[in-house]
């Protein structure tokens, strides 16, 4: 620092005497010392002691220690620095840093309010505001809501409030890790915050549920524009960690006042809307009906009554039969579980088991399907029929459980049945999804000696170079395929295809879904192995399989 500057500093401290003290930085904006009024009315404004300024340089009537404190210092910090400094510096002052760099000055007074200041802002934001996204959380989101409904009837205005869920993301959170999905759900944020107004509200709930509070709404039209942007913006490509990923979301909507005057009920129908248009197909949005009201509330009363279900013994076990077409011979029958309900009488599968597998309960459901079919395996054997093969359809759910082998395991040591007339059936969705992971586990279940089949073969996506790693018996080849074969040139080309890859994988062939003699005659001079459908039976009960069974073998031979 010149002669010159320093003289103007100390002219310009001695004249406001509401300076207490004076930083001294370098040319990088790092302190390096403090001047204190105390030290500079000793020197300097005592009339004798005024031509001592060109004997005195600056750095001998400064402090060159100064006291700094970072600015994201806490209260306890700041306490025992002054304490230790002997209590001066609550009036004299401290220099602020911020990573090293000279940002300011303050007394202890100051320094400790704006602390204490600061922290009530954290407190507030922290129980406020989500701390990945920056966005209003649960709390605030209800705060705002609330006043919006206010605003609205004093108004006479009308209000939108939509739910947003992102489609897989769960997939995508354990497939990349949860480091790619918050940044994921960062962009998502951003996103969804820049298709709205200022004055309406963007919160996150929790996981991958945002919502939306769309105020002075004039018609449904303007909704539905925000609705078809929002849609739009997320679909587009996400740089994330130097990769693009493209995701979608099913949004829902209800308005106040007109589906709801109760904030509890605005956003149980709007949740609804949500939860319909993932029903739906997901990647779009729906405004809210009364039917989707119904609905929910029918599957909620679905779902209490299913996990009773198995207490109270109303589900059950099916079995179609499968036949060696080489030998016209019951090699096998598929275990297909039933649902028998008191009032509403038989449910179907598909819509009972997408409740068990997104509630959980397909694994205990799962477990006794397993056992029984053990169990029932071994009383036909008693009876003097054969030994058939049993094969169960083990859901995507169940097969990521981590104990899923042992469980089996238990299951055939319990169950004293021969594991190699237990054959797992899995859905080449399933096995795909995680093909590293199936691999290994396919390869366990396998070193148990149960059989392990393909289910839907050729809806999905194997690869393969997976397929050829995969320790299968048998691939089923969908009905899809078969269904009208004679008159669909594609479908059959396709079944020829997959015979041939079966055979060339060394890889037994079944077809599910044979219904007519036309089916039957098409499949069986395409070499197919095993045939099952309702051209030989329907699934049957076990008493009325034993007896279907004395009658197909007099008819076969």
């Amino acid at each position: 620092m010149n002669k010159e500057r320093c003289v103007d500093v100390l002219d310009h401290f001695i004249r406001h005497e509401e300076l207490l003290a004076v930083a001294v930085v370098d040319q990088n904006q790092s302190p390096v010392g403090i001047l204190d009024r105390r030290k500079i009315s000793e020197i300097f404004l005592k009339p004798f002691a005024r031509d001592l300024l060109r004997n005195k340089r600056v750095i001998e009537i400064m402090d060159s220690n100064p006291i700094t404190v970072d600015i994201n210092a806490s209260i306890d910090d700041v306490a025992q620095i002054i304490i230790d400094a002997g209590m001066q510096h609550m009036v004299n002052g401290f220099i602020i840093v911020d990573k090293g760099i000279y940002v300011g000055m303050a007394t202890g007074h100051a320094l400790l309010e704006e602390i204490t200041h600061r922290r009530q802002r954290d407190l507030y934001t922290l129980a406020h505001y989500d701390h990945l996204t920056g966005l209003p959380n649960r709390l605030l989101f209800n705060d705002r809501l609330e006043q919006a409904c206010h605003n609205a009837l004093r108004n006479h205005t009308m209000l939108g409030l939509v739910f947003v869920d992102l489609d897989r993301f769960k997939y995508i959170n354990d497939t990349l890790g949860h480091s790619f999905g918050d940044r994921l759900l960062i962009i998502v944020a951003e996103r969804l915050s820049s298709c709205v107004r200022q004055s309406d509200t963007v919160a996150r709930l929790g996981g991958d549920e945002f919502v939306i509070i769309l105020q002075n709404i004039e018609n449904e039209a303007d909704a539905e524009i925000v609705l078809s942007n929002v849609i739009d913006k997320l679909r587009q490509p996400m740089p994330i960690f130097e990769r693009e990923i493209q995701i979608t979301a099913s949004l829902g909507m209800a308005f106040f006042p007109q589906h709801d005057q109760a904030i509890d009920g605005l956003i149980r129908k709007a949740d609804a809307a949500m939860y319909e248009a993932k029903e739906r197909g997901r990647n779009t949005y729906l405004l809210y009906t009364a039917e989707m009201d119904h609905d929910k509330v029918e599957r909620m009363s679905m779902e209490t009554q299913l996990r009773m279900a198995l207490d109270s013994g109303e589900l059950s076990l099916s079995y179609q039969p499968q036949i060696l077409l080489s030998e016209q011979r019951v090699v096998g029958v598929e275990v297909l579980l039933r649902w028998q309900h008191p009032h509403f009488g038989a449910v179907s599968p598909a819509t009972f088991i997408p409740i068990a597998e997104e509630t959980g309960l397909i694994i205990p459901i799962g477990e006794w399907v397993l056992k029984e079919a053990c169990r029932q395996h071994l009383s036909w054997i008693e009876q003097g029929l054969p030994a058939f093969r049993m094969a169960v359809n083990i859901s995507g759910v169940q097969f990521k459980q981590r104990d899923f082998c042992e469980q089996v395991k238990r299951i055939i040591d319990e169950s004293g049945v021969d594991p190699q007339y237990l054959e797992l059936e899995l859905t080449e969705s399933v096995v795909m999804t995680h093909a590293e992971f199936a691999v290994q586990a396919l390869i366990d279940l396998r070193a148990l000696g149960v059989k392990l089949a393909l289910d839907d073969f050729g809806t999905g996506y194997s690869s393969l170079s997976y397929l050829r790693k995969f320790p299968l018996n048998r691939i089923k080849i969908d009905q899809s395929f078969i269904r009208h074969i004679k008159s669909t040139p594609a479908n059959e080309a396709i079944v020829r295809a997959i015979i041939a890859l079966g055979d060339s994988l060394g890889l037994e062939i079944i077809a599910e879904g044979v219904e007519t003699g036309d089916e039957l005659e098409c499949i069986t001079s395409h070499h197919c192995h095993e045939v099952q459908g309702y051209h030989f039976a329907k699934p049957l009960t076990p008493d009325d399989l034993s007896g279907w069974h004395r009658q197909f073998i007099q008819t076969s031979r």
